[in-house]
């Protein structure tokens, strides 16, 4: 195998000496074929417009993508080609609101190449010597958008799932099959996140995702309510604060646009009407956990911000606080 470090190149000396060499989280949004509602994409986007963020590493996408398989976006005017979309792989150095920092990869999952790039992420992993890895997936189920998003938890080592807000519990609409010591089983095509978290465990480092669990009725739909409870999950798991009030506007006003989509439709209403019996029943049984769940609920801080916005919107007059009742 090729050296794997000549895969990427750090951008600059001064962003690199600005990169602690402790308490340190990876995080990685790397969506592929599969990013169902766009979560991922939108996450990531997020994460970008709303945090400072320093280019760290950027990745040899010509060794790593299948542009064929895979046309880059090609912007035409009438005469000329102005614009070819080359998509990037890039290791950012970001800061939360509390200015704690840590990285994010960002960027399409590898067409090529995997076991060399997990080789330099590894590398990577060691050299600025990572505490966790934590990734980001989002997968079409059959689930409705009228009830709190699932996602599936996973890690290389099993004590990183023990966290709060984190329960085993039967994923709506599958039938795993059980392995020989009792434990759940499922065979399903690989992601390149998949190889990087098994990777770092044999190299002994702790890594572990989510899944967003996306209604497949909008898988090509753009649904911000899945990459909210991706990155609520990240900023816990990450012990990071994230800015989530704003995504949480975003993912109000597509929710109230898809409602009224839906009240047009009959065949779709019907079809969420079932989803939300079949989610019901299954939720119900408390008799087999067949995968580690975890649901998407708001946090207090959330809802109180929330609420605050709610009383300043309804406020007739924004000079006088509330009337106490």
């Amino acid at each position: 195998m090729r050296d794997p470090r000549d895969l990427y190149r750090f951008e600059s000396t001064e962003v690199l000496e600005a990169v602690p060499r402790s308490g340190l989280t990876l995080v990685h949004a790397l969506p592929g074929m599969v990013d169902a509602g766009n979560a991922c994409r939108i996450a990531a986007g997020y994460l970008r417009d709303e945090l400072r963020h320093l280019r760290l590493v950027t990745f040899d996408t010509d060794e790593l993508l299948d542009y064929r398989g895979s046309r880059p976006q090609a912007t035409f005017d009438g005469t000329s080609f102005t614009e070819v979309d080359i998509p990037e792989l890039t290791l950012w150095l970001m800061y939360d609101e509390t200015d704690r920092p840590f990285l994010f990869l960002d960027g399409p999952e590898p067409d090529l190449q995997w076991k060399r790039l997990t080789e330099a992420l590894i590398d990577l992993v060691e050299y600025f010597e990572v505490e966790r890895v934590v990734g980001m997936q989002a997968v079409p189920m059959a689930v409705p958008h009228t009830r709190p998003i699932g996602l599936f938890a996973h890690a290389n080592d099993p004590s990183l799932l023990g966290r709060p807000n984190t329960r085993p519990t039967p994923a709506p609409g599958t039938d795993p099959s059980e392995g020989e010591d009792g434990a759940s089983e499922l065979v399903i095509p690989a992601a390149f996140s998949a190889l990087l978290e098994s990777r770092l465990g044999r190299a002994g480092h702790p890594a572990m995702g989510y899944a967003a669990q996306i209604p497949h009725y909008l898988t090509r739909t753009d649904f911000p309510a899945g990459a909210l409870a991706l990155l609520r999950r990240v900023s816990e798991a990450a012990e990071l604060e994230l800015p989530l009030v704003h995504l949480g506007d975003l993912t109000d006003a597509a929710t109230v646009a898809l409602q009224g989509t839906l009240a047009q439709n009959g065949e779709v209403r019907q079809i969420v009407s079932a989803l939300e019996e079949q989610y019901d029943s299954v939720s119900r049984e408390s008799d087999r956990s067949p995968l580690a769940t975890t649901l998407d609920l708001p946090t207090a801080e959330e809802i109180g911000e929330h609420f605050e916005r709610f009383l300043a919107d309804h406020d007739d007059d924004p000079d006088e606080g509330p009337t106490a009742r």
